[in-house]
C-alpha cells in the first residue's frame, strides 16, 4: 500500500471519528449525574496523543526530512487539521467529564478561580480556551476568509502546547510531559532552522 492510499485511509478514517466523537459529546450531557471521571481522564491521554501528531507534519516539514521521516510528514501532513480537531474534541470530552460535569455534582465552581483551583486545572482550561478560535477556523472557508490572520491564529497552537506540557508535568505525568515538552522545542528550533535554511536560499540566488 503505497503512502496515497494509507492517506486516505487515515483521512477518512478520522473524519468518522470526528463525527461519532461530537455525537458522543451531545449525548454525554444526558448522563451529567454519572461518574465519567475515569473515561474523561483517558480522553485527556488521547487528546494528548492527537496534540503530537498534529504538529508532527509541519515540524518535519521545516527540517526538510527525507526517506521515511519525509513519508510520516506526507502521510500526516492532508489528515493535520483532523488530528487538530480530534484534538480538540477529545480536549473537549477530557474538561467536560472530568472537570465539569463533577463541579457541578458536588455544587463546585465551574470556572477556575486563583487562589482555589490547583494550578495543573488553570494551565489546562487556559490551554483549551486558546484551543477554541482554532477549532473554530479549522476550515477551507476561514482560510479564504481570514488570509494571513489564519496562519496568525493557528499560531496559537504552539502557545497552547506549553499550557498542555505544563498541565501533565504538574501532575507528576513525567512521560507525556517530557514528550510534550520536548515537541514543543523541537517546534521552536524547526523555525529557527526553516529561517537559517531560507535566508542561505536567498542569499545563494
Amino acid at each position: 500500500m503505497d503512502r496515497q492510499a494509507i492517506s486516505n485511509i487515515l483521512h477518512k478514517t478520522l473524519h468518522v471519528l470526528l463525527i461519532l466523537s461530537w455525537v458522543i459529546i451531545f449525548v454525554s450531557f444526558f448522563f451529567i449525574k454519572s461518574n465519567l471521571q475515569p473515561i474523561g481522564l483517558e480522553m485527556g491521554n488521547w487528546a494528548i496523543r492527537f496534540l503530537w501528531l498534529s504538529s508532527l507534519p509541519g515540524i518535519l516539514k521545516r527540517f526538510r526530512a527525507t526517506g521515511f521521516l519525509q513519508n510520516i510528514q506526507i502521510v500526516l501532513m492532508r489528515s493535520r487539521r483532523r488530528l487538530g480537531d480530534l484534538m480538540f474534541s477529545f480536549a473537549v470530552m477530557h474538561y467536560l467529564w472530568n472537570s465539569l460535569f463533577f463541579n457541578i455534582n458536588i455544587g463546585a465552581n465551574i470556572i477556575p478561580i486563583f487562589g482555589q483551583t490547583p494550578l495543573f486545572k488553570f494551565m489546562g482550561f487556559f490551554g483549551l480556551l486558546i484551543l477554541i478560535p482554532l477549532f473554530l477556523t479549522s476550515n477551507n472557508f476561514s482560510v479564504r476568509f481570514l488570509k494571513v490572520w489564519w496562519t496568525r491564529i493557528h499560531r496559537l497552537v504552539y502557545l497552547a502546547m506549553w499550557f498542555v506540557a505544563f498541565h501533565v508535568a504538574l501532575q507528576g505525568l513525567v512521560l507525556e510531559a517530557s514528550i510534550t515538552f520536548a515537541i514543543g522545542i523541537l517546534q521552536i528550533a524547526s523555525w529557527i532552522f526553516y529561517k537559517i535554511y531560507m535566508k542561505k536560499n536567498q542569499q545563494g540566488l
